[in-house]
């Protein structure tokens, strides 16, 4: 499966400012932007990192390894790998994650949630709390049986919140050509705190959201969806299967698990209540009475960790169309 060349070793030492290529959360970063969390530089005006304050004394570390695999209607699937290491007070390591990179919340055990990051950058906001982020290098990742060809950039964290700051490690996006990948190998290198570790993570099938309230979603289109939102999807195979709708320019999501034993079906009908999309719209501040536009995803994941229980690695597989809410 070709691939871009991976950067040279003068390009990877060196942080970069934020690219809006970098991810296709992009456009989870461009919705913070939107409602203000992201105002200003993404460091201090005296141009000092902005995180865990020096006084106070970190109450837990993690790391963390994500790579994301989006899927489009007639449009080759795309590859990007984000990692980093924290020290943090103040929230819990899936907060974290979320606050780094919205799309990695993994929403209730069951049922559906309303999800908003705005709760955990307000926890931070508060005494000397905060999260100081470290770029995951020396991390190479290989798709089948190829050798590595995959290795991370630093990149500057922007500023959500005062009390995060950092760097983050990223790559991609890359195309992916030919067949679907069965795993991906990871290696990483050995540090003063860990030996180097090589692992092999499978990659969840792709999940298909076959029709919106009857109608097959169009690759270019938006689906209108007045009332309850009834899904047909497929998402066999292992991993965990959730359906999130996120409202553009929101810090708000409403996740719902699918059942795994439904999973184990061809096909699966879903159903997102009225009531349940009425209380999400009304997290968005929109005009009363006009539709809010929204990103619905079907999201297939496998979570695991390596080393020690506060490293994890995670391999999700996300399917998007858009919607169009009405209250």
């Amino acid at each position: 499966m070709p691939l871009p060349a991976a950067p040279d070793d003068a390009t990877r030492s060196r942080p970069r400012a934020p690219s809006p290529r970098a991810f296709r959360r992009d456009r989870s970063w461009r919705a913070l932007a939107t409602v203000g969390l992201l105002a200003g530089a993404a460091w201090g005006c005296d141009g000092t990192s902005r995180g865990l304050d020096a006084a106070a004394a970190p109450s837990a570390h993690m790391s963390t390894l994500s790579l994301r695999i989006d899927v489009t209607s007639q449009k080759q699937p795309t590859l990007t790998v984000l990692g980093f290491r924290a020290a943090f007070s103040g929230v819990s390591a899936s907060d974290v994650m979320t606050l780094v990179d919205p799309l990695t919340d993994t929403g209730p055990g069951r049922d559906c949630q309303l999800r908003d990051i705005g709760s955990a950058a307000n926890a931070l906001a508060t005494g000397d709390n905060g999260v100081e982020l470290e770029e995951f290098g020396g991390v190479g990742i290989a798709i089948g049986e190829s050798p590595p060809s995959i290795r991370l950039s630093p990149r500057l964290f922007p500023d959500a919140t005062p009390a995060i700051g950092g760097v983050v490690s990223e790559a991609g996006p890359f195309m992916l050509s030919g067949d679907w990948p069965a795993q991906f190998r990871v290696t990483t290198d050995a540090t003063t705190e860990a030996a180097a570790t090589q692992l092999t993570v499978p990659v969840p099938s792709a999940g298909q959201i076959t029709a919106v309230n009857g109608l097959i979603p169009g690759p270019h289109g938006t689906t209108t969806v007045e009332g309850d939102l009834k899904l047909d999807l497929v998402a066999g195979g292992a991993g965990d299967s959730a359906v999130e709708v996120r409202p553009l320019g929101a810090t708000a999501a409403l996740i719902c698990r699918v059942p795994a034993d439904a999973t184990r079906q061809s096909a699966v009908s879903f159903v997102v209540s009225h009531q349940l999309l009425s209380s999400l719209i009304a997290t968005t501040g929109a005009v009363p009475g006009r539709p809010v536009a929204a990103s619905l995803d079907l999201v297939r994941r496998i979570n695991g960790n390596y080393g020690a229980s506060d490293s994890r690695v995670a391999v999700e597989v996300r399917a998007s169309t858009l919607l169009e809410l009405h209250p």
